[in-house]
């Protein structure tokens, strides 16, 4: 499969204050307490060309139907690298339990998922099957949903709809279900690599980190920078329509910080190396 013409997913990642100046407490609650903090929040700059390639040679390799361990492997040119369960936690900051709920278990037996239940208690119609609107959802929880499927499991489209999917992980943020997230992670990616063509690339600030541990020269390839739309703050709540008078004195800009990784000049540069000089 050619992954050169696939573009990434458009990064994105959480300014914290927003949670702590919005009185957004049980969203932060949630992050918490899913070890999820951490992740959505990452920023860095990225590399399209390496993520495609990577992509391109990846490789998981998942145990046994009741171990939630995993094996990554990938390469670039010649070289190969094997990334265990442990080091990818490390490097997403992500936590691992071998017993939480992961991705392709049925919901614990204890917590009894239903659906109706499910679009009661986030207020959405159970008859627009498979794409509810987010509209009727409270802030709180059409935010929670933005982070789900722009950071934490990040997909091509249908943003603006709750998918049965989406509803099952929700119910279960917000019932407290401790959620495998390296283990759903990993599997996210896999389905990224299997996707259609047509399909965008996700994780590009995850694999970053990647290539930071393995120590990967980075300085020779095209290298992209977050900008104040990568960022999840308030103008992210304006666009929902939300309470503009309660946010109408915060900045409109992402803070200074969050310029950190603007794209340098190998953005603008167009003597980059070929792909093919790496796969």
């Amino acid at each position: 499969m050619n992954f050169a013409p696939r573009k990434e997913i458009t990064p994105r990642y959480l300014d914290l204050d927003l949670l702590t100046s919005q009185n957004l407490n049980e969203l932060h609650r949630i992050l918490v307490r899913q070890d999820l903090i951490d992740f959505v929040r990452l920023r860095d700059y990225y590399y399209p060309d390496l993520v495609a390639i990577a992509y391109n040679s990846l490789i998981m390799e998942f145990e046994e139907v009741n171990s939630s361990s995993f094996t990554i492997f990938f390469s670039l040119g010649t070289n190969k690298y094997v990334l265990n369960v442990g080091s990818f936690c490390e490097i997403s900051s992500l936590s691992w339990h071998e017993t939480l709920f992961k991705n392709g278990d049925k919901p614990p037996e204890d917590w009894k998922y239903d659906r109706n239940e499910a679009c009661r208690f986030f207020n959405l119609d159970p008859n627009c099957g498979n794409k509810m609107p987010t509209n009727p959802m409270s802030d709180e929880h059409r935010l929670l949903h933005y982070l789900l499927v722009w950071v934490i499991m990040p997909r091509n489209h249908n943003h603006g709809v709750v998918m049965n999917d989406d509803l099952v992980i929700m119910r279960a943020l917000c019932s407290d279900v401790k959620i495998n997230w390296s283990y759903f992670i990993a599997h996210h990616m896999a389905k990224i690599k299997d996707g259609p063509t047509t399909s965008r690339l996700g994780y590009v600030i995850l694999w970053t980190r990647i290539f930071k541990y393995f120590n990967i020269d980075l300085s020779n390839t095209l290298q992209k920078g977050l900008k104040g739309p990568n960022c999840i703050n308030y103008e992210t709540l304006r666009q929902m329509g939300r309470g503009l008078a309660q946010i109408e004195t915060q900045p409109q800009q992402a803070p200074q910080d969050h310029q950190e990784f603007q794209a340098g000049p190998s953005e603008q540069s167009s003597e980059q190396p070929s792909m093919r000089d790496l796969m």
